[in-house]
């Protein structure tokens, strides 16, 4: 990215709302158990200069070296991890076009309304991409508050790309949503690997109906989404009470935008 692009790029971002860096919490944590395994190894090393008439060791005093250059070097291994981790975790800001994603590899801007798929792991972390074939930028949940950037950049899509997509449905052009099969997102949601090479498939929402594969529904017949946390169920209910499709929570992605485009379309019908 050039200069000029960078600079129009910060322009077309428009206000910061909020940064979000590296969570306080995990480095604490992080930092707190090297320097406890390495107090631990000074203070067993400190015992062997101890070891005389007033204070007798039964065993093998090597054993206690080993001890204590063993906390010594997992305390260091920590610290290097945790350093390691936090250099590799990019900062992400967040204003009022678009998200700004900067770390090791540089910095990559996504405006809300050109941001087509966002992947939630069912337990903890968010994948953004502005179009299928375009890179995914991860946000861990180890981040800083992590919970309100979750929400915001999830409101923020709804309130810039749902306005595109609104537009465009009212033109009678459909929109296309992309889901990952059922036991893609069963299997992340026990394991959340940030490998998102899977084969994604498409519905489609046009201003009047829904359909995904080989079944559709009109938007006036769709009467809820329940979502079941326990049994990692997202069911489209129609207004007889019937199930018109399930699915994984997790399954569809920019599912929080699908369900208010189908909402505000519904809102226009009345």
């Amino acid at each position: 990215m050039t200069h000029i692009e960078q600079a129009r790029g910060v322009q077309a971002l428009g206000p910061l709302i909020a940064t979000y860096g590296k969570s306080r919490s995990f480095l604490f944590v992080g930092w707190f158990m090297a320097a406890l395994f390495a107090v631990v190894g000074l203070f067993v090393l400190w015992l062997t200069t101890r070891i005389g008439p007033n204070f007798r060791f039964g065993g093998d005093v090597s054993l206690l070296y080993a001890v204590g250059f063993g906390a010594l070097a997992l305390g260091a291994a920590i610290a290097f991890f945790i350093w390691r981790l936090a250099a590799s975790q990019p900062a992400f800001q967040l204003f009022d076009n678009g998200i700004r994603a900067s770390g090791p590899d540089g910095d990559h801007v996504t405006l809300y309304r050109d941001l087509e798929d966002l992947y939630t792991f069912f337990y903890g972390g968010i994948g953004y991409r502005a179009a299928v074939n375009a890179p995914w930028t991860f946000i861990g949940s180890r981040i800083h508050k992590f919970g309100e950037l979750s929400e915001r950049l999830r409101a923020l899509q709804v309130a810039h790309r749902g306005e595109v997509l609104h537009q465009q449905l009212q033109a009678g052009k459909p929109v296309t949503f992309r889901y990952l099969e059922d036991s893609v997102a069963q299997s992340k949601s026990m394991v959340a690997s940030r490998d998102m090479n899977f084969p994604t498939f498409e519905m489609a929402l046009t201003a009047h109906r829904l359909q995904i594969g080989q079944k559709s529904i009109d938007i006036g017949r769709i009467a809820n989404i329940n979502t079941n946390v326990w049994t990692e169920t997202s069911s489209i209910m129609d207004v007889d009470g019937k199930v018109f499709h399930k699915v994984h929570p997790s399954s569809i992605l920019s599912f929080d935008l699908l369900c208010a485009l189908i909402a505000r379309q519904q809102q226009a019908m009345r």
